[in-house]
This record gives C-alpha cells, structure tokens and sequence, in this order.
C-alpha cells in the first residue's frame, strides 16, 4: 500500500463508510469515486476527467508549452564509432523519429502527441508496425490511451492489449506498443493522471471561472432574496421567484431597470468579489497549476516571480527541472523498444539534442565559442555550422592558445624540443 492510498484512506474513512479499502487503487476508478478523485464529484462539486486540465486556460498553456517545447527539440538515432558518435542517418528508424513516423504525422506532431497524452493522462502508447519477415519498423502510430490495457501476467510477464478500429483487442509485446509511462508508483503498470490525483484543484479553478462568468453574465448582479410584507402560499412563492428571474433576465438585455411592485424589496446576500478575496484565488491557482506541471510562473504570463537574468538561465532552468523527465522517458523507451539488445551493445541509441534551447543571445554565443576555441575544442567549421554558415577549405584544424597554432605542429615542436632537433 503506497503511501497516498494510506493518506487518502485515513483522511476519507468518513466518505467510505464501510467500503473494502482494497477498492481504492489507481488502477480502480469506482474506489476513487468514493473520495471525489478523477471521473466523480468534487469537493467543489464538479466533475473533472482527463480533457479537464486542457480547458484551464492555465493547464492549457503549462501543457502546450511542455508539449511545443518538446516537439521542437530535434531527435536523433546516434551510432558510437572510434571517434566518437554519429548520427546513424542511414538507419532506416532514423528518419521515422526525426522526420515522420507514419503516413498523418510529422515528428514534431508525434512528439507533441505523446507529451500531452503523458501529462494530461500519465501513459502515452505507440503502436509499432513492422515487416514480419524482417522485424523492420515501418511505421510508429500513437494511440489515445483508452485504447490499450495493460494486464500483469501470473509469470509476472506484462502483456498489452490493443484495441484496433475494428474493435477486436488483440494482445501485443512491450515492444509493439512503445508505452512511455509518466511519473507513477511502484506496482502501477501506467503512470498517475493528474485528474485523480489533482482533481480537487482542478475542479476549483474551474468553479472560480464558472462564478465569474456567471456573475458577470449576469450584469454584475449579486444573488439575494426578495422581501415583502404579504403573506403568500408555496405555490405563489414559485410564481415570483420564477417572474422574478425572468424579469431580471428580461432587464438585463433590454437595459431596463428592475421594478418591484408593493413593499417588496431585494437584499444582495452574496459575498463582495473583494472580500471573498477572488482576484487572489484566481491567482493561487495560477500557481497550483504551475506547481503541478512543475512549470515556472513567468512562462503562464505570470510576470510577478519572473527572477532571470537571462534567456539562457530561464531555459536552462525550465530544461533541467520540466522538460528532462521527458526526454528522458521518451528516450529510454525508443532504446528499449526500437532498438535491439545487439543494437544497444554496438553503442546505438536515441537522444534528443537540446543545443538549440540553450542558444541564449549572440553576446553569448560568441563568448562561448571564443572560450571553446581557444581550448582547443573545437573548430572554425563547428562553430559555422552551428550557426548555419556554409564551412570553408581548411578550417576544420584545432588550435592552441600559443599564437592560435595547429594542435599537429605544436606537438611536433614539443617532440624536437625534447629531442635537441633543429
């Protein structure tokens, strides 16, 4: 029992009553229920599921900024050799990852799916077409995660059942379905969808834009009750609240004033917006959300924290703290999944190249190549390449800081200094 099943079972023993705690797993919708996590009433009473978080306007641009982000980082198949590692273009699986993986998607559409499917529902899955008589990958086609089922095998072996668009379900190996799981505990074959486990929060920045858009389609008019000193039966009652109504109703779209009849009167008795604090409501879950992509607040338009001194600080820090853990995950199952155990021994493997996110400005980039340089790392063709300048004849040698001379020759005068030779 991991320990925010315990948590949830000792704060909601009086939501249970009596239920089987065995019910309550990730895994169980109907155990969540009982507790309002994901598919059922909130504590806000309103029901969030997994496209909720997409019409958050918050969510929405903490999730679309991960997914883009993600999408535009190019992803490369490299092979290890003696000097080094290249890309291993003519691998026929390295323009399905890095130009178009089947025939409706471009990489960075591929890409952009499988994020938003992790963060929005915790598990992306990949189906993976091959020839059968070779084992070539063909073609890698995503698929909404309702459409797959993973199932734990008494051999503690994991088998995935598929369903296709005729509707059969058809069992499949690891390797055919490419699962990237999202952050999850252990014993749970997919990864935790923020829906459940975040649902309450979700469902309160819902109600906060519910109220306000109600309050405000309303003309401003707070709730109250209506007063009067005659007395009336339950059914005269019905009858002018739902007059009433309608008479506001009416007023509000012709701009006509509201006129009560007699001695009756109407008294507001709904917090004012001020008090009930909702400007700074609105803002916290401004943070909630960015607290649980793990998104900073100056990238939602949240400009009040921005703390930067830099472009290349800010995206350094939002790659190492948001983006890594998916990386990492894609890359990790395109390794396990795409690639041979022989592959992998040879040196093969994915990785997605970050450089283009840590450009930062020119002044940065000229010091950084300047340092580069002068240590000997790199060439005058590396640096044009980068900067998508054409290369020129001669410029691919390493130079030393001693008067910017080739690498070769100050060793060869090194060696004839040790020698005595001229």
């Amino acid at each position: 029992m991991n320990l925010i099943r315990r948590t949830l079972l000792r704060g909601a023993e009086w939501v249970l009553k009596g239920a089987d705690p065995t019910d309550l797993t990730l895994t169980n919708p109907q155990g969540w229920k009982a507790v309002g996590v994901g598919g059922g009433p909130t504590w806000a009473r309103i029901n969030v599921g997994d496209s909720t978080a997409l019409q958050i306007t918050t969510a929405w641009s903490a999730i679309r900024l991960i997914a883009e982000t993600v999408g535009t980082l190019p992803l490369h198949l490299y092979r290890t050799t003696n000097k080094g590692r290249e890309r291993a273009k003519d691998d026929p699986r390295y323009s399905l990852v890095h130009d178009q993986p089947c025939d409706y998607l471009t990489a960075p559409e591929w890409k952009e799916s499988m994020v938003v499917s992790i963060a929005t529902m915790g598990q992306a899955y990949n189906p993976v077409t091959r020839f059968e008589s070779t084992g070539r990958i063909i073609s890698i086609q995503p698929v909404h995660k309702s459409r797959v089922q993973p199932e734990l095998q008494r051999d503690g072996s994991i088998i995935y059942w598929l369903t296709d668009r005729h509707g059969a379900r058809v069992a499949k190996r690891r390797e055919d379905v490419m699962p990237v799981r999202g952050f999850g505990g252990v014993g749970e074959l997919e990864g935790y969808a923020p829906h459940r486990l975040h649902s309450n929060s979700l469902a309160l920045s819902v109600a906060l834009e519910k109220y306000a858009a109600e309050f405000f389609g309303s003309g401003g008019r707070p709730q109250g009750i209506l007063t009067t000193k005659t007395d009336f039966g339950e059914k005269s009652r019905d009858q002018i609240r739902s007059g009433f109504a309608k008479y506001l109703t009416d007023s509000r779209e012709k701009g006509e004033l509201p006129v009560l009849d007699g001695e009756t009167t109407y008294t507001p008795i709904s917090t004012p917006n001020n008090e009930a604090q909702f400007i700074e409501a609105r803002k916290l879950q401004i943070a909630e959300m960015a607290r649980i992509y793990r998104v900073p607040l100056h990238m939602l338009m949240e400009m009040d924290k921005a703390s930067y001194a830099n472009t290349e600080q800010a995206n350094k820090h939002f790659l190492d703290y948001t983006l890594l853990s998916y990386l990492v995950r894609i890359e990790a199952a395109l390794n396990s999944c795409l690639l041979t155990a022989v592959d992998r021994a040879a040196g093969m493997y994915f990785e997605f190249d970050v450089n283009g996110l840590l450009r930062g400005d020119s002044t940065q980039r000229a010091d950084y190549y300047m340092k580069m340089r002068q240590a000997g790392a790199i060439s005058q063709n590396e640096i044009r390449q980068r900067e998508n300048m054409d290369t020129r004849e001669g410029a691919d040698d390493l130079h030393v800081p001693l008067n910017m001379a080739p690498g070769d020759l100050l060793g060869e005068i090194l060696t004839r200094n040790k020698t005595g030779g001229e």
